[in-house]
């Protein structure tokens, strides 16, 4: 398992994916809550990930904490690592170079267009949610290696029960 986190001045996405980079749970939180989410990392609450959750894929994660979080290292971050080192997380700093946009690219392979919009090109088109969580994933997949195909078809969004 891995967990990443993409930090913002007001919000942060999270990540939780396999070890091979297929996502089981992500979500965005206010900064305010960065310090009870690193507990629940720590933790490996899952419980906790999972009621927070925007998207979400038919596997569960295990409850075993991996060790370190994948965290962007963009302007601003510092703050946020600090954070996340004071709740007892190590950080593995991570370049996030153009995770906004690739998250929005993860975000319309999730979530097809649809209707006239499948004739607008993706980069014009803007994602009808925050996808700070899709950047965070973005990140675990640059730290894997990158290139591996997403089988985002197998994602679902949203709180929907099994």
């Amino acid at each position: 398992m891995l967990i990443a986190m993409d930090p913002g001045t007001e919000k942060f996405g999270w990540a939780v994916s396999s070890d091979t980079g297929d996502l089981l749970l992500s979500g965005v939180l206010p900064i305010d809550e960065i310090d009870e989410w690193a507990k629940a990392v720590l933790r490996g609450d899952t419980s906790f990930l999972e009621e927070r959750a925007v998207e979400r894929s038919a596997a569960r994660p295990d409850r075993s904490f991996p060790g370190f979080v994948i965290a962007g290292s963009g302007t601003g971050s510092a703050k946020c690592i600090r954070r996340l080192a004071s709740s007892g997380l190590r950080v593995e700093k991570v370049p996030e170079s153009f995770s906004t946009l690739r998250g929005r690219d993860l975000y319309w392979r999730i979530h097809p267009p649809r209707g006239f919009h499948r004739l607008v090109p993706k980069g014009l088109l803007v994602p009808p949610r925050d996808v700070d969580d899709l950047a965070a994933w973005s990140l675990i997949l640059e730290f894997i290696g990158g290139n591996k195909e997403m089988p985002c078809n197998e994602v679902r969004e949203g709180m929907q029960d099994d």
